[in-house]
């Protein structure tokens, strides 16, 4: 009965989805899960830090917020977070560049954070049992090259999809699909994939610590389309992927991401995911050259 009762959700997802997914056709080298070989790929483990908080550093910076205005985030990598507590969205560079991490690459202390996934009728949030941060080749390919992010680079991301896991056949959709066949054990279990932009026109970053609201990187990056960067954005970078797999194996019906209701949306299309470089710059620079352009030595403690 319960899998019959799911069948109609499904389909009226499936057609609000639609305009999500002719979007996600733009960028179809980015929609895919990595597969094949890693050997021009880092894949970048790390823990969940501060657990969640109703902060967003790069899109409310400089200014005083609360669940009111903003939806509950959930943090990996740079642990200063935890430290910084409500003055987070004060932050800048300095406060987080080289501290410490959760990630197993040491010198990976950037700030990954996206909304917090939560059961719909109790808005218990749902934890988070795994994440990556994949850096491979600028059109999402595992052969590389790339450029490395220049440091106090800060990007928001809106293209992803969502499975069931990488040995499931569900997804990857713009919805949260359908799990409950999935039992929960690594690759077995929701999981979320972000893609971020890799076309660079060359702008540096400037970031003023009086900046309120900062999201002036993104003007300068764009998504790579068929395998090319498009005109007016030539340097080819590494494109990072952010990949969350969460404690859930259900029909999908009840949970929904902290951002879909502010955003006037439903099952997890609201999905997106931030990105502050505060790496130590000199690993970020080796990794890039170890790990994606193979120009170096490749080991497991810096490419995963």
């Amino acid at each position: 009965m319960l899998a019959a009762a799911t069948t109609a959700p499904r389909r009226r997802r499936a057609v609000v989805a639609g305009w999500l997914a002719t979007l996600l056709a733009c960028a179809s080298a980015l929609v895919m899960v990595p597969t094949g070989s890693a050997s021009a790929m880092a894949k970048i483990q790390c823990k969940q830090t501060t657990g969640t908080g109703y902060i967003d550093p790069i899109v409310h910076h400089d200014q005083a917020i609360s669940s009111a205005t903003t939806h509950l985030h959930q943090f990996f990598g740079n642990n200063a977070w935890l430290a910084l507590g409500s003055w987070a969205n004060y932050a800048n560079y300095a406060n987080l560049a080289g501290k410490g991490t959760n990630c197993l690459n040491t010198a990976d202390t950037a700030g990954y954070w996206s909304p917090a996934l939560r059961y719909t009728a109790t808005g218990t949030v749902i934890p988070a049992v795994g994440f990556w941060a994949y850096y491979r080749a600028y059109d999402g390919s595992n052969k590389g090259p790339g450029m490395e992010f220049p440091a106090d680079t800060r990007l928001v991301a809106t293209v992803y999809n969502w499975t069931c896991g990488q040995f499931e056949r569900q997804g990857p959709v713009p919805y949260i699909p359908d799990c409950h066949r999935a039992d929960g054990r690594p690759g077995h279990t929701l999981t979320a994939h972000i893609d971020f932009p890799s076309c660079w026109n060359g702008v540096r970053p400037y970031h003023p610590s009086t900046q309120v609201g900062d999201t002036r990187d993104n003007r300068n990056y764009a998504y790579a389309v068929k395998g090319a960067c498009p005109a007016g954005f030539p340097y080819r970078m590494v494109q990072l992927r952010e990949t969350i797999a969460y404690a859930y194996h259900g029909y999908g019906t009840d949970v929904q991401l902290s951002s879909d209701p502010m955003m006037g949306m439903t099952d997890g299309m609201s999905m997106h995911a931030d990105f502050w470089n505060t790496w130590v710059q000199t690993g970020l620079v080796s990794m890039v050259a170890n790990c994606v352009n193979g120009t170096g030595t490749r080991t497991k403690a810096q490419c995963g």
